[in-house]
């Protein structure tokens, strides 16, 4: 009995392309694609704890303090003591982190381009739609999209770009 090829492998194998194909557009830029969409996250919430962060991504708090550092030391982010929990931060986006974003978002629409010259107008919107549905019905969301945050925290919310 011959087995059919595994159906995902395909989609796995596309998104590294795409994947790596989006970290050499970022490389001037000087981010990472998830450095990306932590800066516009905070460009749609305004400012929110590292805390917040770190689940709404799901990576280890490690791996979000790196993150924090590094845009910090690039002058994309800011970081101030949360006032009502001392030992914990509140993470905002800069004037320098939005410009760095437009920049970001010019790339993103690269690479949206990029596929609807390869898959034509028809089939790169199905294949959105089709991977969007996708996402969300494994449990994905957009970070930041439906963030109830504390009556204490104000945010400047703006109307920007899911991811």
């Amino acid at each position: 009995m011959t087995k059919k090829p595994h159906k995902f492998h395909s989609l796995l194998h596309s998104a590294d392309i795409l994947e790596k194909r989006l970290a050499t557009l970022l490389t001037p830029v000087g981010i990472t694609p998830r450095q990306a969409r932590i800066l516009n996250m905070l460009s749609r919430v305004g400012e929110v704890s590292q805390t917040v962060l770190t689940e709404q991504f799901d990576v280890t708090s490690g791996s979000m303090s790196t993150m924090i550092d590094r845009l910090l030391k690039l002058g994309m982010i800011q970081r101030r003591k949360n006032p009502e929990d001392l030992r914990g931060d509140l993470i905002s986006i800069t004037d320098q982190g939005m410009a760095v974003l437009q920049e970001v978002r010019d790339v993103w629409q690269d690479i949206d381009e990029l596929i609807e010259e390869k898959l034509g107008p028809e089939k790169a919107a199905l294949l959105t739609e089709l991977t969007r549905e996708l996402k969300f019905a494994l449990g994905g969301r957009v970070p930041g999209k439906d963030l109830k945050l504390p009556a204490n925290q104000t945010t400047k919310r703006r109307r920007t770009h899911e991811t």
